[in-house]
This record gives C-alpha cells, sequence and structure tokens, in this order.
C-alpha cells in the first residue's frame, strides 16, 4: 500500500490536522482542568497534549516545505505562500518552547502553585493566535488557489503572441505598468527596447553583438558573449520580485546570472544557470558569494525560469519544477538583470518581472 494515495498531491495534506487538533484539545483541557477534580484530569495529561501537538507541528511543518518545494503556484499565491510558511516556523517554535517549559515546571514541581498553573495557562493563548494564523493562510492556499486539492490553479507560462501592430517596427513590444510591473515579449525593435530599459553595471553592449531574430512570427534577441563579463540590470529598483524569463543556452558555454534586489556589483541576489547544469542561489554581499542553495538540472532548449525573491524567502524554477529554494535575511529593494559569464549565443524570448505584495 502505497503512504500517498493518488488523489493526494503530497502528505501535507493529510497530516495538516493533526498538530491543529492536539494543540486546540490541549488548550481546551488546559482550561477544563481549573474546573475539575485532578483525578479526573491533571496539568500532567495537559502537558502530554501540548507535547504531541508540539511534535506533530515540527513533523507537519517539514512536509509543508516539501510540499511547497513540489507545485508551482501562480504570482499572487507567492505571499500567501511566504505568509503560510512563516506564521507556521513562528508556531513551531512558539509550542516546541512552550512544552519544553512545561516540562521543566513539571520537573521543579512548580506546577503545584495554582498561579503558575494559571500564568501557563495564558502564556499558551499566543500560541493558538500563531496557529489560527497559519492556518487562515493554509487555507487561503487551498480555497484561493487549489493547492492541496489536486485542483491548482497556476498559470501556464505564456508564449508571446503577436498582432499586426506589434509587428510593426515602431511599435515597442516593451510594456510597463502604472504599478511598475513590465512585460518584455521580444518584437523586431528588441535592440533598441535593451537599450532603452536597461543600463551595464559591467561590460558593454557592443560585447554582447545583440541582435534580432526571427523564426516564423516569432522574434528573439540573440546574445552574443566572448568570454568577457557582461552585466546589464532594470533602471527602477524593486523590493519583492518574481522574474519570469525565456531563453536558450543550448549554444552558450558558461554562466547565466538572473539578478534580483541589485544595488552595485558587489551587493546582489541571483540564480545562476550553468551550461553544465550546475543551478546555484545566492547572494553577493560585500563581494562575497553566499550560496543559499545548489543543484542540477538536465532541461535544454528554451528554458522557462521563474526567480522569486520575497522577504526572506528566494525560490528558483525551471520550466515550472522548483530547482532552488533558499532563506536569508530580506534584503534592500534593487534592480534585475543578467549577468553573463562566457561564451556563445544566447537566446531570449520574453522577460517579465512582476512585483508582489
Amino acid at each position: 500500500m502505497e503512504l500517498i494515495p493518488e488523489w493526494a498531491p503530497n502528505i501535507h495534506p493529510l497530516v495538516i490536522h493533526f498538530p491543529i487538533a492536539f494543540l486546540i484539545l490541549a488548550f481546551g483541557a488546559n482550561l477544563i482542568t481549573f474546573f475539575v477534580s485532578d483525578k479526573w484530569w491533571d496539568e500532567l495529561k495537559n502537558t502530554f497534549l501540548y507535547l504531541i501537538g508540539a511534535v506533530s507541528a515540527i513533523a507537519v511543518y517539514y512536509t509543508g516545505k516539501a510540499a511547497a518545494d513540489s507545485i508551482f503556484l501562480p504570482t499572487e499565491a507567492q505571499s500567501v505562500l511566504n505568509n503560510h510558511a512563516d506564521w507556521a516556523l513562528y508556531t513551531v517554535w512558539f509550542f516546541g518552547i512552550y512544552a519544553v517549559l512545561r516540562i521543566a515546571s513539571h520537573w521543579l514541581k512548580l506546577l503545584d502553585r495554582k498561579i503558575m498553573r494559571v500564568l501557563l495557562f495564558a502564556l499558551a493563548a499566543p500560541g493558538i493566535f500563531l496557529l489560527y494564523e497559519t492556518g487562515e493562510h493554509g487555507g487561503e492556499m487551498v480555497y484561493g488557489y487549489g493547492a492541496g486539492t489536486g485542483q491548482l490553479l497556476t498559470e501556464e507560462p505564456s508564449e508571446p503572441v503577436y498582432s499586426e501592430s506589434l509587428l510593426n517596427e515602431s511599435t515597442s513590444s516593451f510594456v510597463t505598468n502604472e504599478n511598475g510591473n513590465w512585460r518584455w515579449a521580444m518584437g523586431p525593435n528588441a535592440v533598441t527596447e535593451l537599450l532603452q530599459n536597461f543600463h551595464w553595471v559591467s561590460g558593454s553592449v557592443n560585447e554582447l553583438s545583440p541582435a534580432t531574430v526571427q523564426s516564423e512570427d516569432n522574434f528573439l534577441l540573440k546574445l552574443t558573449a566572448a568570454n568577457t563579463p557582461n552585466f546589464f540590470v532594470s533602471h527602477d529598483r524593486y523590493q519583492n520580485v518574481q522574474v519570469d524569463i525565456y531563453l536558450s543556452m543550448s549554444d552558450f558555454n558558461g554562466e547565466i546570472e538572473l539578478v534580483h534586489h541589485f544595488l552595485d556589483t558587489e551587493n546582489y541576489d541571483y540564480v545562476s544557470l550553468n551550461s553544465d547544469g550546475t543551478v546555484i542561489q545566492g547572494r553577493i554581499s560585500g563581494g562575497s558569494d553566499t550560496k543559499f542553495e545548489e543543484a542540477t538540472d538536465s532541461e535544454a532548449g528554451m528554458l522557462f525560469i521563474r526567480v522569486v525573491g520575497n522577504g526572506t524567502h528566494f525560490r528558483g524554477y525551471i520550466n515550472q519544477q522548483m530547482v532552488v529554494h533558499g532563506h536569508g535575511d530580506a534584503p534592500s529593494s534593487g534592480a534585475a538583470g543578467i549577468r553573463i559569464q562566457g561564451s556563445g549565443d544566447i537566446l531570449i524570448d520574453k522577460f517579465e518581472l512582476t512585483q508582489l505584495n
């Protein structure tokens, strides 16, 4: 018999209710303790329930991390996932420490005094609030976006669609919304748009020999690198971002970094893709490189890559599969762009930036 039924996307929705039930039961039983005799229910039984709830919460937290890494969420759900994960972590820490505190209170015989029993009960109340917030954001993931239901509401990476007006060379395919989000589906004037919307912090545009190539009705921006570092970023800065890009490095030998929260060449976050299949997520801070996570990926051809930098959470997807997922301090707002080190041709189909709440 398989541990996870075919209808369940992962084990998390099967076990999530255990810590919720045990911790609420523990809190309710703790309240009843003040109104019944110890021979019916006592503080030791309460501590046992809190301990089971804390241990199960720790286990379920890690199943949730695994579940988050296994699904491709729509843009709107990225911040909800962060909130759910953060509240869950607070809940785990709170009840883990609280269970240890109750065990120590038994060991020191502090619960023989009624005032200590009242204080410990009152101390548990904030934990129930943390549990509620975790459940509320988890419910939003399920009922708002279908996570865990088998009907996950994801946006399919959209292929660029070209109209007659877009094929006119006077029409820009770099579109900026009022909120600052932008979407760049390559058109016939992609080279001009590259120069207008990005600036170089290392190397130069001439070193990349940018050109527009066309395949049927589809335009691509071709960048030809020649083993010199090349680094260009957006003019504006952003706080919490999701960066989507279609690119092919089939004819490229080297490393491409998708950069976000760029302050200068010695301070930025990145997800790097190497032609040997290595994927690294990390941060350059004060010129020092800190790796959050490293993985390998064998995908080839035109790749859909999504990079998320939202608060203390950082994610990297390739063709809708999460490849790297790291954590670090929330960075200052910064620009987004691309760093290239290597030789050969890179093809870019679409480049998009969305700010997250």
